[in-house]
């Protein structure tokens, strides 16, 4: 399968809460870059749809940004069930969560 992300994802293990219209799903965000991230749910929202995406970094700062889900997967024999997730805007950390991703990176 060929790649089609612009951005390098960095993978992650943060806990993390996505609000939805009449939903608040508590989970993982599992890998992440500056455009989006994926986070692990067994009950994803659909695609298009607009959330809030919340979590706390490894340094005690919370990072707030406005989603969309962009594609859904259902858990497979290797892949785990979630939501690939695009960044619409940054309420707040936008610097933090560029600083985990490069912390992140640099680690590799």
């Amino acid at each position: 399968m060929q790649e089609r992300r612009k951005e390098t994802r960095i993978p992650l293990d943060e806990r993390c809460w996505c609000e939805g219209d009449d939903i608040t799903l508590f989970s993982r965000v599992v890998n992440g870059s500056l455009g989006g991230a994926f986070i692990r749910t067994a009950t994803p929202l659909r695609p298009g749809d607009q959330a809030r995406l919340v979590w706390d970094s490894p340094h005690g700062e919370i990072v707030v940004a406005r989603v969309e889900v962009i594609w859904t997967r259902e858990r497979g024999r290797v892949e785990q069930s979630g939501m690939g997730l695009r960044f619409v805007s940054f309420e707040r950390g936008v610097e933090v969560w560029e600083s985990l991703l490069a912390e992140a990176d640099k680690s590799r």
